[in-house]
């Protein structure tokens, strides 16, 4: 990705989780958003409970992790979310 990612619905972000975000990796902020598009609640869930930023490094290593493996390159990215265990949506508290 050349450019960096729009945050989704920034504004549902408390300034310090933004700030924290910006210094992550792209699949970050991707991973967010896929998050607040299908599990709006549950997002704001984390947030207030602060497991947010937690949540989102643990996701974003466990997805980092899988699609470089260099063995799955004949893999599309959901058969390798598969294999790994990977879940589209955000935890649950």
């Amino acid at each position: 990705m050349d450019e960096m990612q729009e945050l989704y619905r920034p504004n549902d972000y408390p300034p310090p989780i933004k700030e924290a975000m910006r210094a992550m990796p792209a699949l970050a902020t991707e991973i967010a958003n896929r998050w607040m598009l299908g599990w709006p609640k549950r997002v704001k869930a984390l947030i207030e409970a602060s497991e947010f930023l937690r949540a989102l490094k643990e996701q974003e290593e466990a997805e980092r992790r899988a699609y470089s493996d260099s063995g799955n390159r004949h893999l599309a990215r959901h058969e390798i979310a598969e294999l790994y265990g990977l879940s589209d949506s955000p935890p649950t508290l």
